[in-house]
């Protein structure tokens, strides 16, 4: 057990939603078709595994298991294998297409924000031209003061989007070097493994931080064991780990065997090593984050093999679920990157075996090339398996800036993989969950009720105060109409907390059972919201839950 405090200026999520979740439209076959995997669960989990696959959607997902499968078909990932599962809409605050850094802060935190921001939420309800924002409590924050274990895993910078929203408070997310500092020094994060060492060491030592801080000596000073390379990690048997295998993001996974870095699910396999061991449970986030980058830049078999490598991670966590029988798995991701298509140019069809015969990144290949490019027709052929380049082929790589994008664009048209945009897509993304409370991701769902589900075991600490606050709130901001019923309803819950204090179980849950009732009038009156209505009903039940 680690005792963790934390002080935020802005607002809790126990405070915000309670610590149950929504229920939301269920997709569910006849109850005597239903395995254990979709039968409903009532209690908290005592951990959560959420994998991110930055810019993976159904696209990159089934262009995986197509090129596992034999002749036309495919084979099922380990993705394909959950039985929960559903779809999240990923839109932000500020933009129908969102960014990582709004889509990860809606995961960490309930909260949708503005693109760019990580760790807070808006102020206004509709997004105004200089937005203000204010720190809100994150599902990794909510698990330490709740004593629990919390690890980040991320294949890019560690510093970078996604792990950021669950660790920092930022209102740019390119501002790395202050995330690197708040990450590090404002928790306690048991296991912090990926890619962006820059972030953490001065210029002088080849870093990118200007203030001539170095945060890694800082760490070793918090009781971190620093580790950069495959082989340190494997070994190490410390309880505290800074993991910074690159000074960027990590390798692409077709070249990852040129070097020392572990694969993503190596680093879950270690992670869930370390943080298995506190017996108050742990919160870990494991981002396959390089999935995004080879969408921006649209190269066909590097995306898949990020997605193949992610589906290990996923692997890795699903075996640790089944095996703890109390592990909450949570896979999905923050947009859809590239616009990416199975088929392409009006030509049904995907030729996979020109997928399986790329060998290295784009990236690498390019750099293989000599200055006037005369070994061109024998790297593409040692690295592509391609054999026949066209003349348009052939001067479509010469004469371009970019020769890792024109080999790409030749990989992609020859395998019939298409893209829309080096962007993000506004797409809805899959949401696969395994273990309590797993059948509540199910449907159609907004990003932020992903939060919701994580903080109903995150937020262990939550107490009828909690629900005091939220009717504070409620009332002020006039979705409680009826003065007389909500003094009603602090009386009632002042008298919990009295109970609360005296640790008397049993009254405590009665009198939260009168309270349901209570509440469950005034929505017949209509005098309190249905989001006032929900979060209420949704911390009475947690409580309850609790307490018995």
């Amino acid at each position: 057990m680690k005792q963790r405090a934390k002080n935020l200026a802005g607002i809790t999520i126990g405070t915000l939603l309670a610590t149950s979740v929504i229920t939301f439209s269920m997709i569910s076959s006849a109850s005597d078709n239903m395995s254990d995997e979709t039968q409903q669960t009532t209690n908290a989990a005592k951990n959560v595994i959420l994998l991110i696959g930055d810019g993976m959607a159904e696209s990159q997902i089934s262009a995986a298991a197509y090129l596992n499968g034999a002749g036309y078909g495919a084979e099922d990932l380990t993705m394909d294998q959950f039985k929960n599962v559903g779809y999240a809409r990923t839109f932000s605050h500020d933009n129908t297409v969102t960014d990582s850094a709004a889509a990860a802060t809606a995961f960490s935190s309930t909260h949708k924000t503005d693109n760019g921001v990580v760790g807070k939420a808006p102020k206004n309800k509709e997004h105004h031209q200089n937005e203000q924002h204010f720190d809100v409590q994150t599902v990794l924050e909510a698990a330490e003061e709740s004593n629990m274990s919390t690890g980040l895993v991320s294949t890019a910078r560690i510093t970078h989007a996604t792990p950021a929203a669950f660790a920092s408070h930022i209102d740019d997310r390119n501002k790395e070097n202050n995330i690197a500092e708040q990450m590090l020094l404002d928790h306690d994060v048991d296991v912090l493994l990926g890619g962006g060492k820059r972030q953490f060491i001065p210029e002088e030592a080849g870093g990118k931080r200007k203030d001539g801080k170095n945060l890694l000596e800082l760490a070793e000073d918090h009781g971190y064991q620093l580790i950069e390379n495959k082989a340190d990690m494997k070994k190490t048997v410390a309880s505290k780990l800074l993991g910074l295998f690159n000074d960027s993001h990590m390798t692409y996974e077709l070249d990852r065997n040129l070097t020392n870095e572990p694969s993503i699910d190596e680093m879950t396999n270690k992670a869930l090593d370390v943080l298995q061991q506190d017996d108050d449970g742990f919160f870990l986030m494991v981002e396959g984050g390089r999935i995004d980058h080879a969408g921006h830049s649209n190269y066909p078999a590097t995306n898949i093999q990020e997605t193949l490598a992610f589906d290990k991670a996923v692997k890795e966590a699903l075996d640790f679920a089944k095996k703890d029988k109390n592990t909450l798995v949570i896979v999905s991701s923050d947009h859809e990157t590239g616009g990416m298509s199975i088929g392409a140019n009006g030509e049904y069809g995907y030729n996979k075996e020109v997928i399986r015969n790329v060998k290295r990144s784009p990236e690498y290949i390019s750099k293989q090339l000599d200055k006037n490019d005369a070994n061109l027709e024998e790297v593409i052929k040692k690295y592509t398996g391609i054999t026949n380049l066209t003349k348009k082929e052939l001067e479509l790589i010469t004469s371009s800036q970019n020769k890792a994008s024109a080999i790409a664009n030749i990989i992609s048209e020859r395998a019939l993989i298409g893209w829309t945009t080096t962007g993000h897509t506004a797409v809805n993304v899959p949401v696969y969950a395994y273990g309590p409370q797993a059948e509540k991701l199910t449907g159609t769902i907004d990003n932020t009720e992903i939060a919701e589900v994580i903080n109903f075991t995150t937020s262990k600490s939550f107490t009828s105060q909690n629900l005091i606050e939220q009717v504070k709130q409620f009332s002020e901001n006039g979705e409680m109409t009826d003065e007389k019923a909500t003094r009603l309803l602090f009386t009632h819950l002042e008298t919990v907390r009295q109970f609360e204090d005296q640790n008397k179980a049993d009254k405590v849950v009665k009198q939260l059972e009168h309270f349901h009732i209570l509440i469950d009038k005034q929505k017949e009156r209509n005098s309190l919201s249905n989001k006032a209505y929900q979060t209420l009903k949704d911390g009475t039940d947690a409580l309850i839950a609790k307490w018995e």
